[in-house]
């Protein structure tokens, strides 16, 4: 780097009227670093410039540097190779480029200082989260969350180059709508005036209105105009998968999300610092969109009231476990005899699908799913109960809250107050991730094929395949060793575990651009209005998933970008999919040692295999259907091995916010992450059989047993604030890093005998040990 080519010094002498003389340099090979210095022309010196010779003694000056700087290249990488050949004649240690920095990665993340045997998550993880402190504006930060953020960087440069797919127009489209979120400029000019002209179809909000009047307020015209924006206030509805016949779709019906992240953070006192941030969320926005404070006051104070009355009677997380019980058939007589009320289902389904974007004929007998008739049937007597101008000011403010956030810095600091205050996040995110994320949710596919093309392996995707293979091998072989599952039993499971279709990297339709065409034909984007362009995405997608109720399912579509960094299991097509932005380090590398793939990217196949086996995914067959295909047998022995797990994790204290988890609602996967481990190691070591012992890794005191339980718990590495922290225990189906760790090592007789963990005197190595799979 900056050494000077034969090209341009020519160029030099040429501009310099010297290309005639010749000049030489010769060194004299002492150590000393003695330079001669040979002029083609014995009197040129003299005849020289001022500039010229202060420019000749700089060449001289650098020369010299260089011949020092290459003479201690040389004794260095003499005394290098002199070491790695020590090295590698060394027995079973590793000392290549991949391997040093394979071992340089682990051991940033360790805290030598803890007994692996006392607290692994903290040895395999305390430098790591010494090290990572949490950004102003996350929650939470994690190895997900960071590998997240490198790939948002990898869609921020594809997004804002602008030559490389100019000629085709699909890929055009993430780049239109990337720069219309991008533009704060222009949002500052237009304001919040989309949002005023949007909200005026829904006849005003009434509590910006002094001339509502309730006469003119018509319930289910409301539910209507509102779910063709995909907004579900008061009861979800949507085009689904008839979990009897996983080949079709049907029309499904259920309690609908609230405006906090979920039920419990209503049920506390009135004066909750959460309710008071969201209620003064709702207060900011509606004056300044014009309200006068004190009756808006009045107002949002009766809608708040209205949304925790609401929320309370929904059904609970953890009383909606069992997918039999979610599967409540009703025609649509039925529907409308069995739950009568302010709601005109009739008429709600027919207008809806009578739309001239839907244009879908219901049957005079169409089949409606209801997943809640609980919360239906008291949701009639809430609404009998309440006024109209409450119920209508609840509606508005639904989509005004979820349309708010698209516009000027105006709107999106009272977002900030009020998420400061729920997610403990002391900024903003930076706009690029938020623009890019976005973009992404929406046009995964395209935006799909330009990152493929531009960061992605092709090799990954074999080498992933072939993991599959042995992670599902390793489940039968674990199959076979049960002692709880009866035959009949185990042979339907392995029909099911060899049915499971996996998707991986990406689907090859993804690089047809003919396909991406038609996919996103009817997304038509501008740059000059990003609110506009955000509306065009909720009426395409609510419009399409209407549109789909007679279509077949197709089992080897996608459901997600591939520049998606996680991985999915689908119960309802048995499909396991991960997609290129999770097979990348600490997951994955093709070029790690098998230890470290098989405890990173190994494991969460294998999480993923188990999740067609936890407490949900063994209600489904093989073809996705729900259906008993357990004798009632196994069904109850499966259940007690449940129960515990659930005993377990419940007992787990999570010290930011000082609350135990919650042991049923994290018990899928916290049964997927046990199956998961179990699996993978167990894969590991047929790996090991057919192809021997790995070498270690340089520096490192591990042999490749511990480094598969060293990656395993470095995958899970994580630093929460305390309302992070609450909001898993609250909402989350996951555990957090560190008992996805701790719980699943305590199971684990492998990982206590390769850390030699004393049974019952180790914190790691409890007698009392649950296993499912």
């Amino acid at each position: 780097m900056g050494s000077e080519t034969p090209m341009e010094k020519q160029s030099w002498l040429a501009e310099n009227g010297r290309e005639d003389e010749e000049t030489t340099v010769e060194y004299s090979g002492k150590s000393n670093g003695t330079v001669h210095i040979r002029y083609g022309n014995r009197n040129c010196w003299s005849r020289r410039s001022t500039v010229e010779r202060r420019l000749l003694v700089v060449i001289v000056v650098c020369l010299l540097l260089s011949l020092a700087l290459l003479i201690a290249l040389v004794v260095v990488s003499s005394q290098s190779d002199s070491a790695d050949s020590q090295a590698q004649t060394e027995p079973g240690v590793c000392t290549d480029r991949e391997c040093v920095l394979a071992a340089a990665r682990v051991t940033q993340s360790i805290n030598f200082e803890v007994e692996p045997c006392d607290d692994f998550y903290t040895f395999a993880c305390g430098a790591w989260m010494e090290k990572n402190v949490i950004p102003e504006d996350k929650s939470e930060i994690n190895t997900f969350g960071i590998l997240r953020d490198q790939v948002e960087i990898i869609l921020k440069n594809i997004l804002e180059e602008n030559t490389t797919y100019a000629h085709d127009e699909v890929l055009q489209k993430p780049k239109t709508l990337y720069y219309s979120c991008m533009d704060l400029e222009r949002l500052e000019e237009t304001g919040d005036a989309p949002l005023r002209e949007f909200l005026k179809q829904f006849g005003g909000w009434p509590m910006l209105n002094d001339t509502w009047r309730h006469e003119a307020f018509n319930l289910t015209s409301m539910l209507i105009h509102l779910h063709l924006y995909n907004n579900d206030p008061l009861v979800d509805l949507l085009v689904g998968v008839d979990m009897k016949n996983s080949t079709n779709r049907i029309l499904v019906l259920d309690q609908p999300p609230m405006g906090l992240p979920g039920r419990k953070y209503y049920q506390v006192e009135r004066n909750d610092s959460i309710l008071m941030a969201y209620e003064a969320l709702m207060h900011n926005i509606a004056v300044a969109l014009g309200g006068n404070p004190l009756s808006v006051a009045r107002d949002v104070k009766d809608v708040m009231d209205f949304e925790i009355a609401l929320a309370n009677i929904t059904v609970p997380d953890e009383d909606r476990r069992d997918s039999e019980a979610l599967y409540n058939p009703y025609t649509l007589p039925q529907l409308a005899q069995n739950f009568t009320g302010p709601i005109e289902w009739l008429r709600l389904f027919h207008e809806l699908f009578s739309h001239p974007d839907v244009q879908v004929e219901l049957e005079k007998d169409e089949v409606i799913i209801v997943r809640s008739p609980a919360y239906i049937t008291r949701l009639n007597q809430l609404l009998n109960d309440t006024s109209a101008r409450t119920v209508a000011n609840y509606l508005i403010w639904r989509i005004t809250m979820n349309r708010a956030g698209s516009l000027n810095e105006r709107y999106r600091d009272f977002f900030q107050d009020y998420q400061k205050v729920v997610y403990g996040t002391a900024a903003p995110r930076a706009r690029f991730r938020i623009c890019a994320s976005y973009t992404t949710n929406v046009l995964g596919l395209a935006v799909g094929h330009m990152f493929v093309k531009e960061a992605f392996d092709e090799d990954s995707k074999h080498l992933a395949q072939e993991m599959i293979v042995e992670l599902k091998k390793s489940f039968n072989e674990l199959l076979d060793e049960l002692d709880w599952m009866d035959d009949l039993t185990k042979k339907v499971a392995k029909e099911k575990n060899d049915h499971i279709m996996e998707k991986i990297g990406y689907p090859d339709e993804l690089l047809n651009v003919t396909y991406l065409t038609g996919l996103f034909q009817n997304y038509t984007y501008t740059r000059e209005s990003y609110f506009d362009n955000v509306v065009t995405n909720i009426e395409q997608s609510v419009r399409y998933n209407m549109r789909q109720l007679r279509d077949p399912i197709d089992r080897e579509k996608w459901s997600a970008a591939p520049s998606t960094v996680n991985a999915y299991y689908n119960p309802q097509r048995n499909q396991i999919m991960f997609p290129a932005g999770i097979l990348q380090p600490p997951f994955y590398k093709k070029t790690y040692p098998r230890s470290l793939n098989f405890g990173g990217i190994g494991v969460v196949i294998g999480h993923e295999i188990t999740h067609g086996f936890d407490d949900r995914g063994r209600q489904h067959d093989k073809n996705g259907n729900l259906e008993q295909w357990w004798t009632d047998d196994a069904i109850a022995k499966f259940k007690e091995r449940a129960q515990c797990i659930i005993d377990q994790y419940s007992n787990y204290t999570v010290p930011e916010a000082q609350m135990n988890l919650n042991g049923v609602n994290t018990q899928g996967e916290n049964i997927a992450d046990n199956g998961g481990l179990k699996q993978s190691f167990r894969a590991y070591n047929n790996w090991v059989k057919d192809h021997g012992e790995e070498p270690r890794l340089p520096g490192l005191p591990f042999d490749s047993t511990q480094l598969f339980f060293i990656n395993f718990a470095q995958i899970w590495c994580s630093n929460m604030r305390r309302e992070s922290a609450v909001n898993r225990i609250r909402t989350g189906h996951h555990s957090p890093g560190r008992f996805r760790v701790i719980g699943t090592l305590q199971n684990s007789d492998d990982f206590a005998k390769a850390f030699g963990c004393p049974l019952g005197t180790s914190y790691m190595n409890p007698e009392h040990k649950c296993r499912v799979w």
